[in-house]
């Protein structure tokens, strides 16, 4: 727990950093109404002006953090709440018990764990290749990256991140919505250029389960993919929403 901070804890306090993280991010469209059925009350899918979810998957690789290193995937869906505009997050994977339970506790990430592959060596041919698996031997996620150009962090369309923490308390459930805080600042290469690279990307998500459902967020159509390093610093957030029930 955060509040105590003992020898025993799991994790120290905040904020928490990472250090030369990378992440590939895809941004694709994907059908809207299987999506909608997992955002939480009050929270609306902000359709492209096709009707569709604009969705991303983010693949990551976070070789130092005080969670210690890790891999994670996640895929975050643009939605509305009261008017504004938030990357809604409601499938998220890690393979490292650290990160899953300071995601569940602080900002109610919906983390489970899953057996997780990033490579990039003569093998792939160039390009990095991620792989989910949930369990083992199912194939949930795979994805592939090739950088072809230099991009601008102008490209990147930002909105703030948010989740739905859900809890059986003990006086009750306590429900909110809760905006995820921190610091973020992408490395630089020789050049002073950000080290943030588009490319060639490819993501299969098709693979069924009614357990873990990313195949509701399958892409009708990858639009672009980006490789970004970056140093950053994660903070417990703010409660947007509170959606307990009145005693």
């Amino acid at each position: 727990m955060i509040s105590q901070y003992s020898q025993a804890d799991l994790y120290s306090r905040p904020p928490w950093p990472f250090r030369g993280a990378e992440q590939i991010s895809f941004v694709f469209d994907a059908h809207a109404e299987g999506l909608q059925a997992l955002m939480p009350p009050g929270v609306t899918i902000d359709p492209t002006p096709e009707g569709y979810a604009r969705c991303e998957t983010r693949v990551c690789w976070y070789p130092w953090s005080t969670f210690g290193p890790f891999h994670e995937t996640y895929v975050i869906v643009r939605v509305q709440h009261r008017g504004d505009v938030y990357w809604m997050l409601p499938l998220i994977m890690t393979d490292s018990d650290v990160p899953l339970a300071a995601g569940r506790e602080a900002w109610g990430y919906a983390k489970k764990l899953a057996v997780m592959d990033w490579q990039w060596n003569a093998q792939t041919a160039g390009q990095v290749l991620f792989t989910m698996e949930r369990p083992a031997g199912h194939r949930l996620l795979t994805a592939t990256f090739r950088p072809t150009r230099q991009a601008d962090p102008a490209e990147r369309q930002g909105h703030p991140v948010m989740s739905h923490r859900h809890l059986a308390a003990a006086g009750g459930v306590s429900s909110q919505l809760v905006a995820l805080g921190g610091t973020k600042a992408l490395h630089k290469d020789a050049a002073g250029k950000a080290q943030l690279w588009a490319g060639e990307g490819s993501l299969d998500m098709s693979s069924v389960s009614s357990v873990d459902p990313f195949s509701l967020a399958r892409p009708i159509r990858v639009h672009q993919a980006f490789w970004q390093c970056s140093d950053f610093a994660l903070a417990p957030g703010r409660v947007v929403d509170d959606l307990s029930p009145t005693p």
